[in-house]
């Protein structure tokens, strides 16, 4: 059987998955699992035969972060397919205290920041602070940075954009990044930042499998036999509106040589997050 971790997966408190899925539905989305709750979601995460994923919170206001990471430690709490990341919000009051206690009291992988639900930009001085904390200690930052899934050219989200994650490189360059959804749309500049920076990589959330898109299956295969220990799988369920199964079958049909697809299945997660995710499960169950 295939050993598969999943880079992205997004399960948040229940109340506000209601307003997450009442956002989608609004913005036209239409989304197998709208309706269901935390643990229902995390029965099917289980169940798809992930050995591990990588949970990704995110604040989409001040002051929520250590609510929400509290949470995250909870519901980690027994469930060692889970491993935590952060939250962090770029307004919060004590942003340190807010990292201290996600990254080092209770061992969280690294951090989660969705600039599209911020609105800042990734050069934004106000996330310094945010990338520093991350390379201090030698943990990842999994940043949506890009413009994908929204459309391209949408002045809403004019903001975004792969392009300004090269000042934050050059001030860190050991920083280590993780860009979802393949760096879609900007995929020449995904590449030239995984020939610059070493601690670049992307996942393949929301991208692989998506029948609405029409990717260059040739060229991503180019892509994936040139930096196989930089491409990170992952499905960004369920906040998808296809299965992550057919991520997953999207990855396989490309025949990569096996080497390079076991790193991309779990490899390079694991290897990201120092080891292995029941390691991380169990740091995040501490008490407070």
């Amino acid at each position: 059987m295939t050993t598969v971790w999943d880079s992205h997966v997004h399960i948040f408190p229940d109340r506000m998955l209601q307003s997450i899925w009442k956002w989608f539905a609004a913005a036209g989305w239409r989304l197998p699992c709208s309706g269901l709750d935390s643990e229902a979601l995390y029965d099917s995460l289980e169940s798809s035969g992930v050995e591990q994923a990588y949970l990704l919170p995110y604040a989409h206001k001040p002051d929520m972060s250590q609510a929400l990471n509290q949470w995250v430690r909870d519901f980690c709490r027994n469930r060692p397919c889970l491993i935590p990341f952060a939250s962090v919000h770029p307004m919060d009051q004590d942003i340190q205290a807010v990292l201290r206690a996600a990254l080092d009291e209770w061992g969280f992988a690294g951090i989660k920041i969705h600039l599209a639900v911020l609105g800042h930009r990734a050069d934004d001085p106000v996330l310094f602070p945010l990338y520093r904390a991350a390379q201090e200690r030698d943990k990842p930052v999994v940043i949506h940075a890009g413009t994908a899934p929204y459309p391209p050219h949408c002045s809403e989200y004019s903001y975004l954009g792969l392009d300004r994650l090269r000042p934050v490189l050059e001030a860190l360059p050991g920083l280590k990044l993780v860009i979802p959804h393949l760096g879609l749309y900007e995929l020449d500049q995904a590449i030239s930042l995984l020939e610059a920076y070493p601690g670049i990589h992307l996942d393949t959330s929301w991208a692989l499998g998506n029948p609405n898109l029409q990717l260059d299956t040739f060229r991503l295969k180019g892509i994936f036999q040139a930096y196989p220990d930089r491409i990170l799988y992952g499905s960004d369920f369920p906040i998808i509106e296809h299965s992550p199964q057919a991520g997953l079958q999207a990855l396989l049909d490309l025949h990569l040589p096996s080497a390079a697809l076991e790193r991309i299945l779990w490899k390079n997660a694991q290897r990201l997050v120092g080891g292995s995710g029941s390691e991380k499960q169990q740091n995040a169950t501490k008490s407070a």
